[in-house]
C-alpha cells in the first residue's frame, strides 16, 4: 500500500517540535496513520535527533570536492537527513560520495551506469517539496534545457524522485570554486574578474535566447577553474531553479526556526516581492550583484543585515532602499579596503579610481529597481563591460559629450597630440596656410565622425539588444504554455506551442516590432524544420527574410542568417538552384560585415558545403568544410557542437571520395566532442553514430558498425517525432549492416520502414524516396527476388529522373542497380543502356577518375563477361582495364575493391584467350 507522503510530511513536521517523550503518544492518538506510516515518521524523527545542531549550521562545501550546486553562505531550514548515501543506486545511477550540502538539499558524486558510463552530479532535494510538481515542471524545461549548447554552461541530464519521495537532478560533474572565490585565492585584478564576468553574462545570454532563464545566479552556482591556464567559467543549475520554483512567501522565505532559506541578497525585487512575472531581467539583476561582489568583496545588501531582519523588512529592503555605489562601499569600509585590495592586485587608492566612474554606472544600471530601466539583456550588459575594456564609451554613461570626448581622446591619443600640435603651431606662430588649415579642418572632421560613429555603434547596440530581449521574452512566454501548472492535466507538443506562436505572429502581435517579429520567425521556423514542418518552416523563413530586406539597409548580418536559414530549408526541399543562390548571397553579405560575422560565414560555408556535397561537387564543398572548421577555430569554438558539426560532415565528404579510412578518424573526433558537449540521448550524437557506422560500412566492416547505427536509431526513436525524416536515414544504415552481414531477411523491414517515412514526411518525389526504394532494389536482388526489384527499381530511376537534372551524379546509383537486376532477368539490352549512360554521366562530371567511377566501370565490365547469354571478353576488356588503372591510383594496394578488379581483368583476359572462367 502506498503511503500519503503529503500527510506523511504533515504528521512529521507536527511531531518534530513536540518534546521527544510526547512524540509517541502523539503518534498513538492519531487515528490517520497505519504501522507502516509511522514506522517512517520514526525513523525520520530518530535520524534529526542524531543530526543535532548540525542542521542549524551553515551549509558547507565537504573537503575538495568539485561543487555542483549552491553552497551559498545563507543558513538552511531544518530537513531530514537523507537515507540515500555513497554506494545507494538511484536508477541508473550510483552515489559515490557526498560534495556539498546547500538549503535545497545535498549533492553527490556519481556514477551514471547507462546508457553512457560516466560520473556525473546527483543533485537531491530536501523533502517539503512537491515532487510532483517539481518533476512536471523540470519535464517542461527539458526539452529548451536540451537545446542549450554552451561551453560556459553546465548540462542538466535528467530528473526524477528517490524512493523516498525526494526529487533528484542530474547535472554535468563540474570542478571548480565558485567565482568569487576562485578570483579571491587567485588575486585576480579587476580587468580580470570583468573578462569572467563577460563569460558569465554570455552564456546567460545564450540561454535567455533559448527561453531559459536561471533565477538563482550566484557566486556558488558559477564555478571556474583553471584550463590551459586560464580561468574558464561554468553556470551551473539552468532549470532547476524553475522546477523548484514556489511562490515567495513568509512561510516559504523562512523555516519553523527562522532559518532563512534561498539566497535573498542575489534576489530581484519582483523576485522577493513573489511576483509570477518573471522575465530575463532578473537575471541581469543578479549579475548586477554578483559584479558588485567581483569589485568591492561584497554584496549590495549584506546577508548579515537582510538575516536580521523580519520578512517585510526584507521585502522592503530589497524593493526600496538604494544600496551605495561600488566605489563609495569601498570608501566606507575603511577596516577592509587594504585587504579587497590586495586580492585585487592593486592599492586601496587605486582601487577606488578604477571602481569609480564607469564601472558605478555599469553596476547600478543592473541594479535598477525598475527592472524597465536595467540593461535590457545579458548582452546588453557584457557588451558595456567589453565597451569599459576597449576603452569605448560605455552605454551606462550619462550622454555627455565631455565624456564621450575624453574616452575618444584616451583611444587615439597620438591622432589628437598630432592635431593639438598643428592647432597650437597655428596659434602661437600665427600662420594661417592653406595646408595647416586643412589638416586642422580634418582633425575636427575626425573627431566629429568619431562621434557619429560612437552614437551609430550604441544605437546599433540598444537596437540588437531590445530585439534580443524582446525574442527571449517572446520564447519564454511561448514555452509557459506547456507549464503543467496551466495546462491542468493537458499536454501541448513543442509542434503545438511553435504553431500556436505563429497564430500570434499573424494576428499582428509584434506587427509594431517588425525585427523582433523577424528574429522570432527565424527561430520558430528552423525549430519547425527540426520538427519536419516543413511547409510551415518555409513560410515563416521567408517571412522573416521579406521583413529584414524591407526594414534594414543592405548587408545586416541579420538578413544573411535570414538567407542562410532559408537556404538549409530549401536544400532539404530539393530546391538546389534556389538554396545555392542564397548562401552565395549570405556570404557576400558576411565577409564584408568580419570579424562580427564570421561565425555566421562559417555556418554559411558547412552548410552551403553540405548542398555541394549533395550534388556531388566534391572539389567545391571540401574547401568549405575546411574553412568552416577554420573559422570555428579561430572563434573557440573547438570543443564545441558547431565545430564538430563541420568535422562531421567533412567525413561524410571523405567517404563519398573514397577516403572513408580519413572520414572515421575525422568522424570518431566529431562523437567524441558531442559526447563531452551534450547530454546523453542529445539527437547531434545520434547523428554522429550514424555517420562513423557509415564509414565503417564503406570499410566493409558491417559487423563493427551494426552497434553504432542501432543506438542512434534508439537515440532518434526516443527524440524525435514520430515519422521524422532523420530517423529513415538511420534506419538504411542499420539495414546496410544487415545487409553487409548477409542478414537480408533482417534488413528488409528496416528499408521498408525507411521508405514509408520518408512517403510521409517528403514531397512526393523527393530523391531521398528514390534513394531509399533503390537500395530496397539492391537488396530483393541480392536476395535472389529480382522480379521483385525491378518496379521498385523502375519507380526509383523515375523519381530521380524528374527530381535532379540531366546528368546528375545521384542518378548513377539507381542506374546501376536496376541495370543489375535487368542482367539478373536476361534482359541485357536494358542492362547494358543503364550501364552505359551512368558510365556517360561519369565521365562528363568531377566524379570521372574517381574510386567511384572504378567501382561503375568494374560493374559493367563484369557484366558484359558474365552475360548469361553469352560473355564478350572483347568489350568487357578496355573497361576492366580502365578500372584497375583508376583503382590504382587512388586506393591503397591491399584495398580489397583494388584486388577484386585485377580478379576479374585476369578472368577477363583468360576468357578472351579462350580459356573457361573459373
Amino acid at each position: 500500500m502506498s503511503i500519503n507522503r503529503e500527510r506523511m510530511r504533515e504528521i512529521f513536521d507536527q511531531a518534530r517540535r513536540l518534546p521527544g517523550r510526547e512524540r509517541s503518544a502523539f503518534l498513538s492518538g492519531l487515528a490517520t496513520i497505519d504501522a507502516p506510516m509511522r514506522a517512517q515518521i520514526e525513523d525520520m524523527l530518530a535520524a534529526l535527533d542524531e543530526a543535532g545542531a548540525f542542521l542549524s549550521e551553515p551549509t558547507q562545501v565537504h573537503g575538495d570536492a568539485p561543487a555542483t550546486t549552491d553552497t551559498a553562505s545563507a543558513g538552511v531550514t531544518v530537513v531530514v537527513p537523507l537515507r540515500e548515501g555513497p554506494g545507494t543506486h538511484i536508477g541508473h545511477y550510483k552515489l559515490l560520495q557526498l560534495i556539498g550540502e546547500g538549503g535545497f538539499g545535498s549533492v553527490f558524486m556519481a556514477e551514471q551506469e547507462k546508457p553512457v558510463a560516466r560520473k556525473v552530479a546527483l543533485k537531491i532535494i530536501k523533502l517539503g517539496m512537491d515532487t510532483g510538481q517539481v518533476v512536471a515542471r523540470f519535464e517542461q524545461e527539458r526539452q529548451a534545457l536540451a537545446m542549450m549548447e554552451h561551453p560556459n554552461i553546465a548540462k542538466v541530464f535528467d530528473a526524477g524522485a528517490t524512493e523516498t519521495g525526494r526529487p533528484f537532478f542530474v547535472m554535468e560533474l563540474v570542478k571548480g570554486d565558485p567565482i568569487a572565490e576562485y578570483c579571491d585565492k587567485n588575486n585576480l585584478s579587476i580587468e580580470q574578474r570583468l573578462e569572467l564576468f563577460a563569460q558569465v553574462c554570455n552564456a546567460v545570454q545564450h540561454a535567455h535566447t533559448k527561453g531559459i532563464i536561471h533565477r538563482d545566479i550566484k557566486p556558488s552556482n558559477i564555478l571556474v577553474s583553471t584550463q590551459d591556464g586560464r580561468p574558464h567559467t561554468k553556470v551551473i543549475d539552468f532549470g532547476i531553479a524553475k522546477a523548484t520554483a514556489s511562490k515567495l512567501t513568509e512561510k516559504t522565505l523562512f523555516t519553523e526556526h527562522k532559518a532563512l532559506i534561498g539566497t535573498p541578497e542575489y534576489m530581484s525585487p519582483e523576485q522577493a516581492e513573489g511576483s509570477l512575472d518573471i522575465d530575463t531581467r532578473t537575471d541581469v539583476y543578479s549579475l548586477g550583484v554578483l559584479l558588485y561582489e567581483l569589485l568591492t568583496g561584497t554584496t549590495p545588501f549584506s546577508g548579515k543585515e537582510l538575516r536580521s531582519a523580519a520578512y517585510a523588512e526584507i521585502q522592503r529592503i530589497i524593493r526600496e532602499v538604494e544600496p551605495p555605489k561600488p566605489s563609495t562601499r569601498l570608501s566606507a569600509n575603511t577596516d577592509t579596503i587594504a585587504s579587497v585590495a590586495a586580492k585585487r592586485h592593486t592599492d586601496p587608492e587605486r582601487l577606488g579610481t578604477i571602481v569609480r566612474g564607469e564601472l558605478d554606472w555599469i553596476v547600478m544600471k543592473a541594479l535598477e529597481k525598475d527592472r524597465h530601466r536595467r540593461y535590457e539583456t545579458a548582452n546588453g550588459l557584457m557588451m558595456d563591460i567589453q565597451r569599459y575594456l576597449s576603452g569605448e564609451a560605455v552605454l551606462a554613461a550619462p550622454p555627455s559629450k565631455a565624456y564621450r570626448l575624453k574616452k575618444f581622446v584616451r583611444r587615439n591619443r597620438l591622432v589628437v597630440l598630432a592635431g593639438s600640435a598643428v592647432v597650437v603651431t597655428l596659434l602661437i606662430g600665427g600662420v594661417a596656410t592653406g595646408l595647416a588649415l586643412a589638416r586642422a579642418l580634418g582633425a575636427e572632421k575626425e573627431l566629429r565622425g568619431q562621434f557619429i560613429e560612437t552614437d551609430q555603434a550604441r544605437q546599433t547596440a540598444q537596437r540588437q539588444a531590445a530585439i534580443a530581449e524582446a525574442v527571449a521574452r517572446f520564447q519564454t512566454d511561448m514555452l509557459a504554455s506547456a507549464d503543467p501548472g496551466h495546462l491542468l492535466g493537458d499536454k501541448v507538443t513543442v509542434l503545438q506551442a511553435m504553431r500556436g506562436a505563429v497564430d500570434q505572429l499573424d494576428s499582428g502581435s509584434l506587427k509594431d516590432q517588425p525585427l523582433v517579429e523577424a528574429s522570432v520567425r527565424e527561430m520558430i521556423g528552423q525549430t519547425l524544420r527540426q520538427l519536419a514542418s516543413f511547409k510551415d518552416s518555409e513560410l515563416n523563413l521567408r517571412r522573416s527574410l521579406s521583413i529584414r530586406r524591407a526594414v534594414l539597409p543592405p548587408g545586416e548580418i541579420a538578413i544573411a542568417s535570414s538567407l542562410n536559414s532559408l537556404a538549409s530549408l530549401l536544400r532539404g526541399l530539393n530546391n538546389p538552384a534556389e538554396a545555392e543562390s542564397l548562401f552565395v548571397e549570405a556570404a557576400d553579405i558576411l565577409r564584408k560585415a568580419t570579424p562580427a560575422g564570421e561565425i555566421e560565414l562559417a555556418r554559411n560555408r558547412n552548410d552551403f558545403a553540405l548542398l555541394l556535397l549533395d550534388l556531388q561537387r566534391l572539389p567545391e564543398a571540401e574547401p568549405l568544410f575546411r574553412q568552416a572548421v577554420e573559422l570555428y577555430r579561430k572563434a573557440g569554438y573547438e570543443g564545441r557542437a558547431e565545430s564538430a558539426d563541420c568535422l562531421n560532415n567533412l567525413a561524410l565528404l571523405l567517404m563519398n571520395s573514397e577516403r572513408a579510412v580519413d572520414g572515421e578518424k575525422l568522424a570518431r573526433q566529431a562523437l567524441a566532442v558531442y559526447r563531452t558537449a551534450l547530454p546523453a540521448g542529445h539527437p547531434r550524437i545520434a547523428n554522429a553514430l550514424s555517420n562513423l557506422g557509415a564509414q565503417l560500412l564503406a570499410q566493409e566492416q558491417a559487423a563493427a558498425a551494426e552497434p553504432l547505427c542501432r543506438e542512434a536509431l534508439e537515440i532518434y526513436r526516443k527524440v524525435l517525432p514520430e515519422g521524422h525524416p532523420e530517423i529513415a536515414w538511420v534506419l538504411t544504415n542499420v539495414a546496410a549492416c544487415l545487409q553487409g552481414q548477409r542478414k537480408l531477411s533482417e534488413a528488409e523491414p528496416f528499408l521498408r520502414e525507411a521508405v514509408e517515412v520518408h512517403r510521409k514526411a517528403l514531397p512526393a518525389g523527393h530523391p531521398d524516396i528514390a534513394r531509399d526504394l533503390s537500395n530496397l532494389t539492391t537488396l530483393l536482388r541480392e536476395d535472389r527476388r529480382p522480379a521483385e526489384a525491378e518496379p521498385v527499381g523502375r519507380e526509383a530511376l523515375a523519381i530521380v529522373r524528374s527530381a535532379l537534372p540531366e546528368g546528375h551524379p545521384g542518378v548513377v546509383a539507381v542506374l546501376v542497380n536496376l541495370a543489375l537486376v535487368h542482367q539478373d532477368l536476361a534482359r541485357p539490352a536494358e542492362a547494358r543502356a543503364g550501364f552505359d549512360e551512368a558510365i556517360a554521366i561519369l565521365r562528363k562530371g568531377p566524379a570521372g577518375g574517381s574510386a567511384r567511377f572504378a567501382r561503375v566501370l568494374w560493374r559493367s565490365g563484369s557484366a558484359r563477361l558474365e552475360n548469361k547469354n553469352g560473355g564478350d571478353a572483347a568489350a568487357a576488356l578496355p573497361e576492366l582495364e580502365e578500372a584497375v588503372a583508376t583503382a590504382e591510383k587512388l586506393l591503397p594496394a591491399e584495398h580489397p575493391h583494388l584486388k577484386e578488379y585485377r580478379e576479374t581483368l585476369v578472368k577477363c583476359k583468360l576468357a578472351r584467350a579462350g580459356q573457361p572462367l573459373r
